[in-house]
């Protein structure tokens, strides 16, 4: 989980350089932090919607799964615009 998270983050330093420098470290961080939680919410919850035996709970718990992913996809959009295909 830690090796994927350091890939992450390069990944993202790699793929916004240029746009980088348009923001301060502060701000990159912040972003690149609140991306690095949304992604696991949406983990945990595909997780465990599969873990339930209950129909009704695994797809609430799916549905909150996917406002994860729409959050990090707005994130991540609002970082690189061209990143993110719909």
């Amino acid at each position: 989980m830690q090796q994927q998270s350091q890939q992450m983050k390069q990944q993202i330093k790699h793929q916004y350089a240029g746009q980088y420098s348009q923001l301060s470290t502060k701000d990159f961080n912040y972003i690149k932090d609140h991306l690095s939680w949304e992604l696991l919410a949406a983990k945990k919850c595909a997780h465990y919607a599969q873990e339930s035996q209950d129909p009704q709970l695994a797809t609430l718990i799916n549905q909150i799964g996917l406002m994860h992913q729409r959050h990090y996809n707005t994130l991540l959009q609002y970082v690189n615009p061209q990143s993110v295909q719909d």
